[in-house]
């Protein structure tokens, strides 16, 4: 079964002026989600215990924080939340298997970077790839046409919420920062790694 991929709140999306977008590989086919929409998780997370994913929920949250410059309920308003593959189910996917997904729902995948259209929420200012797959497989498969399509887009690569080896608070100070590191689409990205308390930074994706 597909999930879908709401904006936490589309009339307040369509009306930021910092739509930000997170793109991760492949949803996780073991969290509890209703109705298999990812602003349907975010939107009931607070009031159902953050589906046992409280630290999915945080890490996500000091992210946007740290764009948008300030801790505040409403920065979700300005969120919205993908996966490149919008199937799940069983062991976690290949990278090729996640490709050729890509590939074969390409046009809709293209929308989320690009669209005018208010129904399904307008183009994102700022894309947020999370961990290394999904930042290779948007770079290798949707980068050139959401570039041409949407030039003013910013990027930057950050861990996944869910990565085992990320410090919360050396993320917490890297989401300070974050808005330093953001380039434009046309440029090469900048990324914020994480391998525990002794190696960890800002460098080139």
């Amino acid at each position: 079964m597909k999930w879908e991929f709401t904006p936490f709140n589309l009339q307040e999306w369509n009306k930021s002026d910092s739509r930000i977008l997170f793109v991760a590989p492949e949803p996780n086919g073991n969290n509890p989600n209703p109705g298999r929409d990812m602003g349907e998780w975010f939107r009931t997370a607070e009031s159902n215990n953050y589906h046992s994913n409280r630290r999915f929920y945080n890490r996500c949250k000091l992210i946007l924080d740290g764009i948008l410059g300030a801790e505040s309920p409403s920065n979700f308003n300005h969120f919205r939340f993908l996966d490149l593959k919008a199937t799940s189910g069983g062991p976690k996917s290949t990278k090729s298997e996640i490709a050729d997904y890509i590939n074969s729902n390409r046009l809709e995948l293209i929308e989320y970077f690009t669209s005018k259209d208010e129904k399904v929420g307008l183009r994102p200012h700022i894309a947020v790839l999370l961990g290394n797959s999904a930042f290779e497989l948007f770079s290798e498969t949707l980068r050139d046409t959401v570039r041409k399509n949407n030039p003013e887009l910013q990027w930057i690569q950050m861990p996944h919420p869910s990565a085992q080896t990320v410090d919360n608070d050396l993320l917490r100070k890297a989401c300070n920062e974050i808005n330093e590191y953001l380039t434009p689409i046309n440029q090469r990205a900048n990324k914020w790694f994480c391998r525990g308390r002794a190696k960890n930074g800002w460098t080139m994706a």
